[in-house]
């Protein structure tokens, strides 16, 4: 490509895109939705699918494949991560994942195990140890205090050394239990018991759960537990929000704000299987995107100030496919990912659930320091200079020691 042929690097915020694809066509089918993505410089996701190249017409698929994949925000690849003892609880099934610093937190993994028993556990990975010789290492924690029941968890958040467990589904029957691990002691403590007779949050699962001021707040899902919103497959809709607040353990009901600007109602369509992001530098702001609305996937974007409860559209903002149990993930420095999911443009065939993506797609949703927008126009122009230039000449023509480090941590993908 000649230099008069080189496109200008255009700072574009509040506008969604779709990043390269770069899975081969025989693995883009295979690949199932993720159960978590979460995200830092890079973004980690824990995915499964099934090797069929050893499988002969009429015989039965091979067994579910589990892995742990990690993105390079800079370099734009792919790498499967060295993990060689990976947990067999996590293989049966890992339904919540959160990242802490180096640190990779698989929790709740339950299934029926080999044994017929169900598991109920937490392990920690060192990701600074991927390339080691053994590679990362998943510790189990050896938990303490009100245990949880094996069951499995409808939502969990994650603030400073406390997790979050809020839901749970044992059998048919869902409950919402409000539960807190530390990581420091390893003890679980029972913060709420729900109970029939006093009941102020009604049981539902596929809701969406945040933290923020020492209070959770959740809203959306579906109607579960025994409550006859299980037989009509109700949602719950935007315009009221469960909040719990931590130090005095109980549960309120508030009424949250329309957007006037759009038609009524002026709250998210109600919604399952939805995902959401909470801005970094402004926690009181939270972001939602996609979902299923009982048969129609959707690619609005709406904003919740948690200060206020005003809901926002984002009408600026659309995905670029209409999409639902997608995974989300938000970098430090406020760009937005969007990966995987179930995409459709018409109304859903339940008969027929093939259109699993892996497609990862961005966008920013602030305006990031000036530092982020010079370092995106660096790798706009020069990415493919820097990660060939020796690291020598790297320092010598000032790349800031942080972007540095970045570069050689993602030359490690090639």
């Amino acid at each position: 490509m000649s230099n008069n042929s080189i496109s200008t690097y255009k700072f574009k915020p509040f506008e969604f895109t779709v990043l390269k694809e770069n899975l081969e066509p025989p693995q883009r089918s295979l690949v199932r939705p993720v159960r978590r993505v979460v995200g830092n410089d890079a973004i980690f996701l824990f995915s499964e699918f099934k090797d069929r190249t050893n499988d002969a017409p009429g015989q039965r698929m091979s067994s579910p494949m589990h892995q742990i994949w990690k993105y390079s925000l800079d370099l734009g690849e792919w790498k499967v991560i060295n993990c060689k003892n990976f947990p067999q609880e996590l293989v049966t099934s890992c339904n919540r994942a959160t990242l802490s610093g180096n640190i990779i937190i698989m929790y709740r993994s339950i299934g029926v195990t080999s044994g017929g028993i169900w598991s109920n556990r937490m392990y920690l990975g060192n990701l600074a140890n991927e390339y080691k010789g053994n590679g990362m290492i998943f510790v189990n924690i050896k938990e303490c205090g009100d245990f949880l029941l094996p069951v499995y968890i409808l939502g969990v958040v994650m603030d400073g050394q406390y997790i979050y467990s809020i839901g749970n589904t044992y059998g048919n029957k869902n409950e919402m239990d409000v539960h807190r691990f530390d990581l420091s002691t390893k003890k679980w403590e029972l913060l709420y018991k729900s109970v029939r007779e006093r009941i102020v949050l009604e049981p539902r699962y596929q809701h969406e759960v945040v933290f923020y001021k020492s209070k959770i707040y959740i809203f959306a899902g579906k109607g579960g537990g025994n409550h006859p919103a299980v037989a009509l497959n109700i949602f719950y809709d935007f315009s009221k929000i469960h909040m719990f607040d931590v130090d005095t353990k109980q549960w309120q009901l508030l009424s949250a704000k329309p957007d006037h600007r759009v038609p009524e109602p002026g709250y998210p369509i109600d919604r399952c299987f939805l995902a959401c992001v909470q801005c970094p530098e402004k926690a009181n702001l939270v972001y939602i995107c996609g979902g299923l609305d009982y048969y129609l996937p959707l690619k609005d974007f709406w904003r919740i100030d948690f200060d206020t409860l005003q809901w926002e559209k984002l009408t600026q903002w659309i995905m670029p496919r209409p999409v639902y149990l997608h995974s989300t993930a938000i970098s430090p420095s406020g760009r937005m990912y969007c990966y995987g999911g179930i995409v459709s443009e018409n109304y859903i065939d339940y008969r027929n659930r093939s259109r699993s993506t892996n497609t990862l797609s961005s966008g920013w949703i602030k305006i990031p320091k000036l530092k982020d927008i010079c370092w995106e126009a660096m790798i706009y122009y020069f990415k493919e200079q820097m990660f060939k230039s020796t690291d020598e000449c790297l320092k010598k023509i000032g790349i800031p020691q942080e972007y540095y480090e970045r570069i050689i941590e993602a030359r490690r993908i090639c």
